[in-house]
């Protein structure tokens, strides 16, 4: 009886070691998923990160006056930015005749549909040189 009791007494003992080694298994294998998840994440948000920076930079260069690497608005930059305001458009069309007016109107949509920050509208015996949606200049003449 005794030889039996030492015999159940060690397969106890044999059945908590495997149940601690499985343990221990599942605990190693979810260490090892959180760890792969963490360096996923880590890289995703570097790779975030670069991205980021280079929108910034795309925009920092588009309002720079001396970098002409970017004339075109990032899609980042708000369109209040370098757009027009329905209060330029009234000033700079005051006093023209209405196909002047009209044909200035289609030159400032035109520009601020290719996203443009610097550019001339004319029409016959006077100019507008626009930059950021403002009148930087203009002039009349023959």
């Amino acid at each position: 009886m005794e030889q039996d009791l030492v015999q159940i007494f060690e397969l106890f003992l044999a059945l908590a070691a495997a149940v601690v080694a499985f343990w221990q298994h599942r605990q190693k294998l979810v260490a090892v998923d959180a760890k792969d998840e963490a360096l996923i994440e880590r890289d995703l948000a570097e790779a975030r990160q670069w991205e980021t920076e280079a929108l910034k930079d795309n925009v920092i260069s588009f309002f720079d006056p001396e970098d002409e690497s970017v004339v075109k608005a990032p899609p980042e930059v708000a369109a209040r930015s370098w757009k027009m305001t329905d209060e330029t458009k009234k000033w700079v069309i005051c006093g023209h005749s209405p196909e002047d007016q009209a044909s200035l109107l289609k030159q400032i949509a035109d520009a601020e549909g290719q996203k443009k920050i610097q550019y001339l509208i004319s029409v016959p015996g006077c100019y507008y040189e626009i930059e950021y949606g403002l009148l930087k200049g203009g002039g009349k003449g023959g």
